[in-house]
């Protein structure tokens, strides 16, 4: 139960709630045995009609242990009190049973409720763990696992450790303490036949041992299929279009009916292990209670047991039995919530490939702007996207990377900032090696606007400023002024506080990048990467966003990558790679002046244009 407990040490800073947890309990716990021990004199003094007989119950000569008298001694106390002030012994007795009762269910509420602040906070934690481990982790971790495992684990697998935690911890030490405090008492009450009662119980755990170990497996299996439905609809829901505009929905349903499918037969196989539990052990137990009772029924003809006796051992070995049904309640939910918290910590503990080295440097400008020196890079085991690759990037210099599909450019976009590291050579940043700048201080130098437009399920404000406390309303609107968003955003029902949607969606493709450029206007970081940042507008749209850019770009290191090839003309430096390799640089009137590869391209995207 390694990732279980682990999981629990993550409320370490509320360890003080785990001994109000126990203290509360432990006196729940001792209230059920007082409780419990009131039965005897309810039987041998109320009900058998003989009236009060002293502080020990049975009138017959039996020897009880120094813990039944010392219970008879608190009990009989008390009783004498209460007798006092009502003047009846039976409503002295019942009254002492009543106020044990609500003894008893005021420290189990106070226990219960500390050990499910624990488990909250715990699940809690556990969820920041989790986030806070991907938002450290690089592209490489996403590109090999889909977002639909990620949730699951975040959410469906840190849920059943919460089932565990907050539902199920309770039960367990309640029921433990409580437990061993009835196994003190029957003990206490009659040895031989509480040593019977012992010798039974192994036909108990023998049966919870087996199927713990079954459901288990079944646990993971159905934790497993739950990813790959997770999976499934992801992908279905991101795709939608697409499904629908090749007819495939037939298909995606197929998939999702097979995942689905798949699930339930292993969540049913962990469900019938569940429910086969429970009455293999009352059977077992049942068996156990006749022969207890056989003999019991020799122990009161003989004269060494009362009614009152017995009554309190069955009440108490019944009360330590239901502790151990609980118990096992317990035990199979802490199966599936370790397979759980196994999946979670995986998560967690998974390796990042990109961090920053021991005694990395904070990065303190862009003196000498940006270089790819002999650059070699390859995803995975895969191909070399790019091969002995030299661009420099002077300081203020704009340039422009062009190129056929899956020439590398951008490859290059992602390497300056270090979401990747080169196989061979290096990238430099003020002539530094920036796997020897830390990351935070090197991204910090780095604005970056891309085709696809990322925009929270937030304000219009929270979305330029990222989410940064105390900012002027008067800086957010000069960065979307700049961005020629302000005028769009005053449109808005809100204006500023407008909530855009999930990704922007109530926003155009034109306006959501406005929006993108007015947040890397407001970072303002010297140098500034724009992937495809026009490629999916249209014409209109595309006018618009030129002019935030040209704002955007001033006096900035900036890298463009661009397949409209109109949009690159005012670089200082066009760049041509092909196969991943420099094959033609220059300006655009020189470049096109040469006739090589660059001009070949603009030929042939004018020739589209123009419909031919």
């Amino acid at each position: 139960m390694r990732a279980f407990v682990r999981a629990l040490s993550l409320a370490r800073p509320h360890a003080g709630w785990v001994g109000v947890a126990l203290v509360s309990l432990a006196l729940a716990g001792s209230a059920t045995v007082f409780a419990y021990n009131l039965v005897r004199p309810v039987y041998d003094e109320i009900l058998s009609g003989r009236g009060p007989v002293g502080e020990v119950a049975p009138a017959s000569e039996i020897a009880h242990t120094r813990v039944i008298r010392a219970l008879d001694a608190v009990s009989g106390g008390a009783r004498r009190w209460l007798q006092a002030r009502v003047g009846d012994y039976r409503l002295a007795i019942l009254a002492l049973v009543a106020l044990a009762i609500v003894v008893k269910n005021a420290f189990t509420f106070v226990g219960r409720y500390a050990v499910a602040r624990l488990g909250l906070v715990t699940i809690r934690n556990l969820r920041n763990r989790i986030f806070d481990a991907l938002l450290g982790q690089s592209p490489a971790y996403f590109h090999a696992t889909t977002s639909a495992t990620l949730v699951s684990r975040t959410v469906s697998d840190v849920q059943l450790i919460n089932e565990a935690l907050a539902e199920r911890l309770g039960d367990l030490l309640q029921d433990a303490l409580t437990l061993a405090l009835l196994t003190v008492y029957v003990l206490s009450l009659n040895l031989r036949l509480a040593l019977a009662t012992l010798v039974l119980a192994p036909l108990l755990v023998a049966p919870v041992l087996h199927l713990s170990r079954r459901l288990r497996l079944r646990s993971r299996q159905s934790q497993e299929e739950m990813g790959a439905i997770a999976s499934v609809l992801d992908e279905t829901v991101k795709g939608i279009r697409v499904v629908q505009a090749f007819g495939m929905e037939g298909h995606e349903a197929s998939r999702f009916r097979a995942a689905t499918q798949r699930q339930y037969l292993a969540n049913l196989r962990a469900r019938a292990i569940q429910a086969a539990t429970a009455p293999i052990m009352e059977v077992v137990g049942s068996v156990a209670a006749v022969a207890l009772l056989g003999y019991a029924s020799a122990q009161i003809a003989a004269g060494r047991m009362t009614l009152g006796d017995l009554s309190a051992f069955l009440l108490g070995a019944y009360g330590a039995y239901n502790p151990v049904k609980r118990l096992n309640k317990f035990n199979l939910a802490l199966q599936q919530a370790e397979v759980a918290a196994e999946r979670a910590f995986a998560v967690v503990d998974a390796p990042v490939a990109i961090r920053d080295q021991p005694h990395a440097r904070d990065l303190d400008g862009i003196g000498e702007g940006v270089r790819l020196e002999r650059v070699g890079f390859a995803y995975g085991d895969g191909e070399w996207v790019l091969r002995d690759l030299d661009l420099c990037i002077g300081r203020g210099e704009t340039v422009a990377l062009v190129g056929p599909s899956g020439a590398g450019k951008t490859t290059v976009a992602q390497l300056i900032p270090r979401f990747w590291d080169v196989q061979q050579g290096a990238v430099v940043v003020d002539g530094e090696d920036v796997r020897r700048l830390t990351l935070r201080s090197l991204r910090a130098h780095i604005a970056l606007v891309t085709q696809e437009t990322l925009l929270f399920n937030d304000t219009v404000r929270a979305n330029i400023t990222f989410g940064r406390p105390g900012i002027r309303q008067s800086d957010v609107e000069r960065a979307a002024k700049a961005a020629f968003a302000h005028d769009f955003v005053c449109e808005l029902p809100q204006g500023y506080d407008t909530v855009i949607g999930e990704g922007g969606a109530r926003l155009s493709g034109g306006q959501r990048q406005r929006l993108a450029i007015a947040r890397a206007l407001f970072k303002d970081a010297p140098i500034l990467i724009l992937d495809e940042a026009t490629s999916s507008l249209d014409p209109e749209a595309e006018a618009a966003v030129q002019r935030a850019l040209a704002n955007l770009m001033e006096g900035r290191t900036t890298l463009v990558i661009a397949h409209r090839l109109s949009t690159v003309r005012r670089a200082d430096r066009i760049v041509v790679l092909d196969s991943g390799q420099v094959v033609e640089q220059g300006t655009h009137g020189g470049l096109m002046a040469a006739g090589g590869v660059y001009r070949r391209m603009v030929e042939m995207q004018e020739l589209r244009d123009d419909g031919g």
